[in-house]
């Protein structure tokens, strides 16, 4: 394949530099104080409860009707102000009600004196299922029609155990250097993936339907990572709540994620038609585009608002890919058998 050993190269600089970019230059820095206290308001019952320590918060909910609430109204900060909300979260045994937004979560609503903007971002994180203590952090932009400000920290209509520490919210001011460095790290992504794409097109001798596949794949795979994290989810919410409303038994045959579910599809697809338009190719070449490929796409997301790399999409994408391959080669397979019986 023209340009392999050129890509890989390319590839690993671009990921050091990614990594080495990301942990040396901090995204946003402090300019004030922080806005949280240590005063929370909620309402109890003997199925659904809150505890409050030194260290953060704990909520477990049995009754997923009422589910379980705790918050605290923030000082209102200028419009424009940014603000940055960040925590050490870990849930156990969720489970998630009707709606998408029935999870474990931490948001920051908005309002203008009449209603809560949920127009506006304002998930800092959404949780269901089990998972083990993680950091994170989102920015809010304060809309100059905000009123006020109220920060939740919720089990909303769902069950489980919600735990929280280390708990801020504090008004930031980017990183010019993190600017720069975003620009050029994401530039300098867009330009491989249009090198690794180019490099696969112009394998010589294969039909312009190929190619097109190719080609529509994986503009779909990196619009897919390119979307801000915000829009990502509107766009899976309501994917989801038509899919509830239209099917329940599809919903119930599909129990998983669907971005995970569209994540292994590409890939997939893209895998498969890649190893038709490089059939005298050994197999560890198209591996290692898929593999490329797949990692760069999720270094990509540290510079990509409100999204961040998962070690498991990476397994989710390479898994789709490499099967894709290896159907391909299997059928191959499978048609020169016969074809060395029919010949015989």
């Amino acid at each position: 394949m023209p340009l392999l050993k050129t890509n890989c190269f390319i590839f690993i600089i671009l990921a050091v530099a990614t990594l080495i970019s990301h942990t040396r230059i901090s995204q946003y820095e402090q300019i004030a104080s922080d806005l949280l206290t240590a005063h929370w308001q909620f309402k109890t019952s003997e199925s659904n409860r809150v505890n409050i320590t030194e260290n953060g918060l704990a909520l477990l909910a049995n009754d997923a009707k009422n589910g379980v609430n705790t918050f605290q109204d923030l000082p209102l900060v200028n419009s424009g102000t940014t603000l940055l909300v960040s925590a050490d979260v870990k849930c156990t045994n969720v489970v998630a009600g009707a709606k998408p937004w029935s999870l474990a979560r931490i948001i920051l609503a908005q309002n203008d004196g009449e209603k809560d903007r949920w127009d506006l971002p304002h998930t800092v994180v959404a949780l269901a299922g089990t998972t083990d203590w993680k950091h994170y952090r989102t920015a809010f932009t304060i809309s100059p029609e905000t009123k006020s400000i109220r920060l939740f920290a919720q089990l909303s209509q769902s069950t489980g155990s919600l735990q929280i520490k280390n708990l801020r919210s504090y008004p930031v001011h980017v990183n010019q250097a993190y600017i720069e460095a975003r620009a050029i790290i994401l530039s300098a992504w867009s330009a491989f993936f249009l090198l690794l794409a180019g490099s696969c097109l112009f394998i010589r001798g294969k039909t312009i339907l190929f190619r097109t596949l190719l080609l529509t794949t994986f503009i779909a795979i990196v619009a897919g990572i390119s979307l801000p994290g915000d829009l990502k989810n509107q766009v899976s919410d309501e994917v989801k709540v038509q899919i509830d409303a239209e099917s329940e038994s599809f919903k119930t045959a599909i129990p998983w994620d669907l971005s995970k579910v569209w994540h292994f599809c590409f890939f997939f697809l893209f895998g498969l038609v890649l190893c038709l338009l490089m059939t005298k190719e050994p197999i560890i070449q198209v591996a290692a585009i898929i593999l490329m490929l797949a990692g760069g796409t999720e270094l990509a997301q540290l510079y990509i608002d409100g999204r961040s790399p998962l070690i498991t999409d990476f397994f989710i994408d390479a898994a789709g890919g490499l099967l894709g391959i290896i159907l391909i080669k299997v059928i191959g397979a499978n048609k020169n058998t016969v074809q060395s019986a029919y010949n015989q």
